[in-house]
């Protein structure tokens, strides 16, 4: 599984490394809120891959759209729109852990049923998923996106707090708060290869089981091979044999992403 995560992440690195490094910050505050909360090392681990893994579905989405400075149209971001389900799809055939493929599917439903692509409301969509939202609009909106600068914690927490109970689940935005809320030091700049992957919410100490990366390394750019996360095994190959490995990774990727389109 952490070698199948690590040539998605490689393959979506080539395109767009940006969203690499923001599914690694988004997953490691998933992750530090859901042992927070006291979830079980099984469903840590499903939501930590859930994380590592939630925008796979951009892969299917023009890159100057995503990076578009100012509004979308509604054609334009109902394309964004389809790239839960599409996630999905790509990954559906693969014998995920748990509930893995449903929390990435899930992670933009909002409890009052505005959300997409389902349009969920309160107790239908999993913990995990509600769980993954929050951290998913907390990095977000703390980081440096292409087309806008960090709106900052502050804002960050004002956003969550003013639709806790409305949009995102009361319990997490709490846990949220606590651990975000007090005595945090500025947020800090860290690199992500080719492009500077902006400001990022600064963490809280983060258990090595939760198999989070750690923040040193979230925005670097990982070559395959590399040691797995949380793996003590070395996966090794020659160098002159990377980018093949990178050239079959992108196109059987684009293949996986023709089939999904299929079962949109």
């Amino acid at each position: 599984m952490e070698a199948l995560m690590q040539v998605l992440e490689s393959t979506m690195a080539t395109r767009d490394p940006y969203t690499v490094g923001h599914q690694r910050r988004v997953s490691q505050i998933a992750c530090t809120i859901g042992r927070e909360m006291g979830l079980s090392e099984d469903r840590l681990d499903n939501l930590r891959i859930a994380g590592t893994l939630h925008d796979l579905g951009k892969f299917a989405i023009p890159s100057d759209l995503l990076s578009k400075p100012g509004k979308l149209t509604p054609q334009e971001f109902a394309l964004i729109k389809t790239h839960p389900q599409v996630a999905y799809n790509i990954l559906e055939p693969i014998t995920l852990p748990g509930n893995t493929a449903q929390i990435i599917l899930q992670h933009h439903e909002r409890l009052d049923g505005s959300g997409y692509p389902q349009g969920l409301k309160g107790e239908e969509i999993l913990l995990e998923a509600r769980i993954l939202g929050v951290a998913d609009v907390m990095e977000a909106m703390c980081s440096h996106r292409p087309y806008r600068a960090s709106l900052g914690l502050a804002e960050t927490l004002d956003e969550l707090t003013e639709n806790q109970g409305i949009l995102y689940d009361a319990a997490v935005v709490e846990t949220c708060l606590k651990l975000y809320g007090q005595d945090l030091p500025a947020p800090q700049q860290v690199s992500a290869g080719p492009t500077s992957m902006g400001v990022v919410v600064p963490f809280p100490q983060v258990s090595p089981a939760d198999g989070a990366w750690a923040q040193e390394t979230f925005a670097r750019r990982r070559a395959l091979p590399q040691a797995a996360a949380s793996k003590s095994r070395l996966w090794t190959l020659p160098e002159r044999y990377r980018a093949w490995v990178q050239a079959g990774s992108a196109s059987l990727m684009g293949w996986l992403i023709m089939a999904s389109f299929k079962g949109l």
